[in-house]
């Protein structure tokens, strides 16, 4: 009887890097965070969130607290919302002028 060949589960740094910092959560979350494409995308997503306001951390006592501010998230999502629809009507007068 033949035997399958296991694939080798090597993580990645970005991978190892999500995975301790979800020590704390609950499983289910800490696999797909730890993923291979959920681990890119929290160490992008993080820090823009961060450096736009939308989420902060603040020390007490040594504990980190993490706020997530929802105004500022509106506002975020209203300006990025404002500047696609400006961005799809320079590509559609870029479309309609010729140019190529």
């Amino acid at each position: 009887m033949a035997t399958k060949k296991r694939k080798s589960s090597k993580s990645s740094m970005s991978q190892q890097i999500v995975g301790m910092a979800t020590m704390g959560l609950p499983a289910p979350v800490q696999k797909v965070a730890a993923s291979k494409w959920g681990s890119k995308l929290l160490l992008i997503a993080v820090p823009f969130l961060i450096a736009s306001g939308i989420i902060t951390i603040t020390f007490s006592g040594g504990m980190p607290s993490v706020n997530v501010n929802r105004d500022r998230a509106t506002a975020v999502g209203r300006d990025l919302s404002t500047e696609a629809y400006k961005a799809a009507e320079r590509v559609r007068d870029y479309g309609e002028s010729g140019y190529r």
